[in-house]
């Protein structure tokens, strides 16, 4: 039977990935559906299944911080199951954005003059179990000698720098660093001591298109090659752990195709290709080489579906932050 495996993050669903990815039936229409999560700053990397492993993955030496002797943990708990709380009490946030060493400009709101923070002491509560607190040495731990890539576009972007917040304060400025590869493609932050990276890889179709330069990807008509994915695969294939996004830039009734190099596109075929069916294709190609190229022994997979879009004034203004109300009961 194969393992199954599942990550909650501010960012809900996640899809856990399991064997057989070519045999799965990918009905993409499916995936359209709503989603009531909402987008928070700082990214909490909860809790993997590891079919029975959860317990000490992330949280060696830490304790429940709800549960009592009187009440012993449940065998089984559905972890998207739950609701968001207002929790002031706990030392929330699990890091402020001004003392991240490596805090981008684009997800500074504070620095940018935001005064509205209680959605930072939002904190993810399942219905049948408390989750542990976040514990970074445990975390730079189970990353010792292996490889966290994030893959994707912004958004898992913006999860790759709240990850390296999170742990930035529990190692010390020299034992730390950050480089970049493939023009700046892939980010990497390295924990020295632990020979431990975490990796975001731009690559926001998943698939090779015109939009793959980290920098120079808004372009007034975007192609992809549906059926290509090499050049990106190759460069986070041996990663330990893979977390995968795409979506926004699906957001167009078309999307043209090409079959052929983008280098020789007056060569190539073109055909403008529904937005669902091209997204499925482009699933298609990166579950195809997931099968074939990846290491299950070695690799756990994730895959982040569909968030809410933040392109409203209103959202924009508040960081794509829900609305914290507070209820006297």
């Amino acid at each position: 039977m194969a393992k199954t495996y599942a990550l909650l993050s501010t960012s809900l669903p996640i899809v856990p990935v399991t064997r057989n990815l070519s045999s799965r039936l990918w009905d993409i229409r499916g995936l359209f559906y709503s989603l009531g999560a909402f987008l928070v700053a700082a990214l909490v990397f909860g809790v993997v299944y590891l079919t029975g492993e959860a317990k000490d993955f992330l949280f060696s030496g830490s304790s429940p911080e709800r549960l009592t002797a009187d009440d012993p943990p449940p065998s089984k708990c559905d972890l998207y199951s739950g609701k968001w709380v207002y929790d002031n009490k706990s030392h929330y946030p699990l890091y402020k954005e001004q003392e991240c060493t490596f805090m981008s400009d684009q997800l500074a709101c504070q620095k940018f003059g935001r005064k509205d923070l209680d959605y930072q002491h939002l904190r993810w509560q399942p219905y049948q179990c408390d989750i542990p607190r976040f514990n970074a040495i445990a975390l730079l731990e189970k990353l010792r000698n292996k490889r966290l890539v994030f893959v994707g576009d912004s958004l898992n972007r913006g999860q790759w720098v709240s990850m390296v917040c999170l742990v930035d304060s529990a190692i010390p400025p020299s034992l730390k660093s950050m480089h970049y590869k493939y023009n700046a493609s892939l980010i990497i932050f390295k924990a020295i001591e632990y020979n431990a990276t975490i990796e975001f890889y731009w690559s926001p179709l998943l698939v090779e298109s015109n939009s793959d330069d980290p920098v120079h990807h808004r372009l007034p008509e975007r192609i992809v090659r549906a059926n290509s994915i090499v050049k990106h695969g190759r460069r986070w294939t041996n990663g330990d752990f893979l977390v995968f996004n795409t979506y926004l830039w699906w957001r167009q009734p078309h999307i043209k195709v090409l079959w052929a190099p983008l280098d020789e596109s007056r060569d190539g075929v073109y055909k403008n290709v529904d937005m669902v069916r091209s997204y499925e294709m482009a699933l298609k190609t990166w579950s195809d080489w997931l099968e074939i190229h990846i290491n299950r022994s070695k690799t756990q997979i994730f895959f982040i579906s569909m968030s809410p879009i933040h392109e409203s004034q209103q959202v924009t203004c508040r960081c794509g932050a829900p609305r914290v109300i507070h209820v006297s009961i």
